[in-house]
């Protein structure tokens, strides 16, 4: 009997200790930002801001740029950004 309890408290967590990591998933990332209107595959990651010009220059005058962020799946391709290994994530 104290060789089962042994065994149950002793191995058995050791054992799963040699599980392979699991991938680093966007979603549990601090940079991840969900899209209000759609699912979560439509998230945008704060982390890499790509800034785009306002199209309205030639009606208004004004040269406005906008502050938006690239889609987590652009960021998850991207060997500069974050790649498919996750270099920059962080968990919340």
């Amino acid at each position: 009997m104290k060789f089962l309890w042994l065994f149950m408290n002793f191995m058995i967590p050791s054992c799963s200790t040699s599980i392979p990591n699991t991938p680093k998933l966007c979603v549990n990332c601090k940079y991840f930002t969900k899209n209000f209107f759609n699912k979560n595959e439509y998230g945008k990651c704060f982390l890499f801001p790509k800034e785009i010009d306002n199209d309205n220059y030639f009606v208004t005058g004004k040269l406005e740029s906008k502050l938006d962020y690239y889609y987590c799946s652009t960021a998850r391709t991207n060997k500069n950004m974050c790649d498919k290994e996750g270099k920059y994530h962080e968990e919340y």
